[in-house]
Order: structure tokens, then C-alpha cells, then sequence
């Protein structure tokens, strides 16, 4: 015992609260789809705007990064006035879309493949390769820091969803466990419930630290350059 809190707080947790292991999955649930989404959306963004040209290309880029710095709280109403004309409050499509289509990831990649020597690119178009092939084949293998980089931090974000679950689910059973930490639900046993939901982010972290900040740094000097 140490200040209130004991093992037998684990205890209660894992043997005693099956909400627990409800709310857990629906976060791991989250944070899956989410990067299901915002990955692939993320780099064929990204591969179109460092690489082509096309009309609107500089606006459209400039709305990427409005939206990028727009704060949740200016966003939430349009995003609640669509999730309702679609039929989507309520439900896990209302956490899952909003977040798996956030603009942070194609501006993050577009950023890194800019940097990326044309010579090479030309190369490869010039042996016949098409785009598909210079994507998956050339581009994708240069930036694998940036991606791995993006997933971790796409990961912390999706693990600790409290904004669109607030607002935007009713239902207790589709709830992320990040919004139940909040509440009064676990009681006395919020620290052992708060020291597991942080075992996944950690773990995630050590195995992927250094590609995380591989992919930053190597962002941040092609940002600059």
C-alpha cells in the first residue's frame, strides 16, 4: 500500500470490470481504423502534391494547412452538421472519419517527399517504371522514417481520443477507454485503469523510437531546406 493505492486495485480491474476490457478494445479499435484511413490517405496526398502539378495545387495546399491549424472547437460544428445529415452521431464512423481524414499527415509527408532527389525519380521513370511502381518502389522505401514516424504519432493521437467521443457518442459501449479515464467509473482504481491504458503508447514508443525521431529530424531539415 502506498498513498491509497495497492495491486488489488489491478485486481479489481482486470478480474472485476469487464467495462474495462469493453472500452479498451474500442480504443484499440479506434486507433486501427484510424490509421487504416489516414495512412494511405496520407501518402497518396502527399506523392501528389510534391510530385505533380495542377490546377488549384498552392490552394488546396494552403487549405491542408488552414485546417491543420484550425483548433478542434472551429471545426466542431461542421463536422457535427455532416456526421447528422449522413446518420453518423452515435456511432464509431463519427470518431473514426474525422480523424482518419485530418490534414496533419499529407502535410507532414508532402513536406519530406519534396526533399527527395528528382534525379532519382527520373531515373526510374526513364527505365519505364509508372507511377504506381516510383510510388511503392522508390518513394514509399525513402520515406519509411516519415511513415513509421506519422504512425506513432497518428497512434498517440488515436489512444488518447477525447474531443469527438465526447461530443459526438451517447452509447457507453462505444466508448474509447481515454473519455471513461475522465469519469468516476473505476473509482479508486482509476490509477491502476490509467497505468494499463498507458502500457500500449509506451510500448509502442520503445519499439519505434528511433525511427520516430529519424522521421522527424530528417523531416524537419527538408522542411527548412
Amino acid at each position: 500500500m502506498l498513498d491509497g493505492f495497492s495491486l488489488r486495485q489491478f485486481e479489481s480491474v482486470l478480474l472485476y470490470d469487464w467495462r474495462f476490457y469493453v472500452w479498451f478494445w474500442n480504443s484499440l479499435g479506434y486507433t486501427v481504423a484510424i490509421l487504416a484511413i489516414h495512412i494511405p490517405v496520407s501518402v497518396l496526398a502527399a506523392y501528389g502534391f510534391s510530385q505533380f502539378d495542377f490546377p488549384g495545387k498552392r490552394f488546396l495546399f494552403f487549405l491542408y494547412i488552414l485546417l491543420m491549424l484550425l483548433p478542434f472547437q472551429a471545426t466542431v460544428l461542421p463536422q457535427y452538421l455532416i456526421l447528422n445529415r449522413f446518420g453518423m452521431l452515435d456511432t464509431r464512423w463519427a470518431v473514426v472519419l474525422p480523424n482518419g481524414f485530418n490534414a496533419f499527415g499529407v502535410f507532414f509527408l508532402t513536406q519530406f517527399m519534396k526533399g527527395i532527389e528528382p534525379g532519382i525519380l527520373e531515373a526510374s521513370k526513364l527505365d519505364g517504371a509508372g507511377q504506381w511502381a516510383v510510388l511503392t518502389q522508390i518513394i514509399l522505401p525513402l520515406c519509411r522514417p516519415a511513415v513509421i514516424a506519422l504512425i506513432v504519432l497518428q497512434t498517440f493521437t488515436g489512444w488518447a481520443l477525447m474531443d469527438q467521443p465526447l461530443l459526438f457518442l451517447r452509447r457507453e459501449e462505444i466508448l474509447p477507454l481515454s473519455l471513461e479515464l475522465g469519469s468516476d467509473v473505476f473509482g479508486e482504481n482509476v490509477f491502476a485503469a490509467g497505468l494499463i491504458f498507458a502500457i500500449p503508447p509506451v510500448l509502442v514508443y520503445r519499439y519505434c523510437r528511433d525511427s520516430l525521431v529519424k522521421g522527424l529530424q530528417l523531416s524537419g531539415i527538408r522542411q527548412e531546406g
